[in-house]
């Protein structure tokens, strides 16, 4: 059953740019293209117009300290990845204006919390690096984390002031419609296949072939089963999610993630949503064993809590994998795991500028190409 709206391709229609994927990424993509005069279909979106994946969370960096990530990719690197975030924050806001509509977003800020001793220290000293670096928050102790609200067993949290939150579902549907409004087409899914041609790519979908001179990879979900070349960046991940009623009592922080990275939440009217986001590597029973842990701490009741999954693709280092593939007419922007609207908007800007411009202006950190330097990439 198709969506009312989706454009049937021709057998062997040729496009000039072929967006394949789904979600924020796809649609923000393709209409970055449309507006610079090339003709672009979304192939493959029939489900990423029903629902958005991810806590629908616009947050600066990886979601762990600040640190940490300095001490792994070096400070002016770890500096790129956090302006990065500042940039799709800001094209995200621009875009919301454009669409008239608020689609639930917030800027409030987020925490990030410390789960032991150690982790709360990083949380402290990265406090003093990202102030120096000109990104503006807070840490608490555990002492005003406890005055503040009322959470237990975090030693402490960093507020990182410039995050936000969106109804990344309602955002989805506002875009889709500036998007066709400003010329791309939807085609049907799925994609079964990317290949090269002589005059591009060729994208192998249930209608037949779709030919075009360049091809985006953008999604929310799957990519490397499409995209060889980044499968070395790429695992799969089952992301656990429960939305329970809120608490009558306390007072809660509205957005938090736990800076080991497994875990997030997030407050709506609806309720509270906890995820498992798996940014560290572990298996999926022990991830989701740790959400009743969470809820405990934050003092949310689960019991007869809405439960469901979500399939989809997360990046080893917890950045995105984005940019142009060295060889043929193709970009990817995907590996974005829970956090999509963290960094599908710039990413949108930098795979658009690469493909018709032949300059990749995605930052070095979170370029496609640093597969090459993993172990196990070949």
């Amino acid at each position: 059953m198709r969506l009312p709206g989706l454009l049937r391709r021709p057998r062997g229609a040729e496009v000039g740019v072929a967006v394949v994927g789904s979600g924020l990424p796809a649609v923000a993509a393709a209409l970055e293209i449309a507006r610079r005069g090339t003709a672009v279909v979304v192939l493959g979106a029939a489900e990423a117009e029903v629902r958005a994946r991810g806590l629908g969370l616009v947050l600066l960096g990886t979601g762990r300290p600040y640190s940490l990530v300095a001490r792994d990719i070096g400070r002016a690197a770890a500096r790129l990845v956090w302006a990065a975030g500042c940039e799709n924050h800001l094209r995200l806001r621009a875009l919301l204006e454009e669409t008239g509509r608020e689609c639930g977003y917030r800027a409030h800020g987020s925490f990030l919390f410390g789960a032991s001793r150690a982790e709360a220290e990083e949380l402290a000293q990265s406090e003093d690096m990202l102030r120096d670096d000109g990104f503006p928050g807070e840490f608490l102790d555990h002492y005003m984390l406890e005055t503040r609200f009322d959470v237990s067993g975090f030693p402490g949290a960093y507020w990182a002031a410039e995050d936000a939150e969106v109804d990344a579902t309602l955002l989805l549907g506002a875009l889709t419609e500036v998007a066709r409004a400003s010329g791309v087409a939807f085609g049907p899914g799925p994609v079964r296949g990317l290949a090269p041609d002589a005059s591009g790519m060729v994208v192998d979908t249930e209608d037949g072939p779709v030919r075009a001179s360049r091809v985006v990879v953008a999604t929310d979900g799957i990519a490397s089963l499409l995209v060889p070349e980044v499968r070395p960046l790429l695992r799969p991940v089952t992301h656990h999610l429960l939305r329970a009623r809120l608490p009558s009592g306390p007072a809660l922080p509205t957005l938090g993630r736990t800076a080991a990275g497994r875990h997030a939440w997030r407050m709506g009217d609806d309720g509270i949503v906890l995820a498992e986001t798996s940014a560290e590597e572990g298996s999926a029973a022990e991830t989701a064993a740790g959400l009743p842990d969470l809820a405990a701490r934050l003092h949310v009741d689960t019991s007869g809590a809405e439960r469901w999954e979500e399939k989809g693709e997360v990046s080893v280092d917890g950045r995105p994998v984005v940019g142009r593939l060295e060889e043929g007419p193709l970009a990817v922007a995907c590996g974005f795991g829970a956090f999509v609207p963290s960094f599908a908007f710039a990413a949108a800007r930098w795979v658009a500028d690469a493909l018709l411009s032949d300059l990749d202006p995605t930052p070095e950190p979170l370029r496609s190409s640093r597969a090459k330097s993993l172990p196990h990439s070949g």
